[in-house]
């Protein structure tokens, strides 16, 4: 998979299909061990021991989610894929992905509550 490569993210029956140019990244359901979607790129994710196609970033979109980040680990290995996704083309995937795989994605939230 290439850096700054800029491709679709296709939610199916039974997987999630990342394809940007020639490469292909299928991740099925039952191997996902994480996903959030946050401002940032969490230290835990960036320290991870996996090999790096890419750093991740360091910096904070600010008060606006932009990482879709994912910990998978087909046949036990683990595997990393952060996407940048505005919230405006992120929204309508987190009902879809939600419904498909069973579970919630982990979405942080930026809302200031006051009692």
């Amino acid at each position: 998979m290439q850096y700054l490569c800029v491709g679709t993210l296709q939610v199916g029956d039974d997987a999630l299909t990342y394809k940007c140019g020639p490469s292909e990244v299928r991740i099925p359901y039952r191997d996902v061990e994480t996903m959030q979607y946050r401002a940032d790129v969490p230290r835990r994710i960036r320290k991870m021991k996996v090999r790096w196609t890419a750093i991740p970033p360091e910096h904070t979109a600010g008060n606006k989610n932009l990482y879709f980040n994912l910990i998978f680990r087909p046949s036990g290995v683990t595997h990393v894929l952060v996407l940048e996704v505005p919230e405006n083309q992120m929204r309508p995937y987190l009902a879809e992905i939600d419904l498909k795989m069973g579970r919630r994605v982990d979405v942080e939230s930026h809302e200031n509550y006051s009692p």
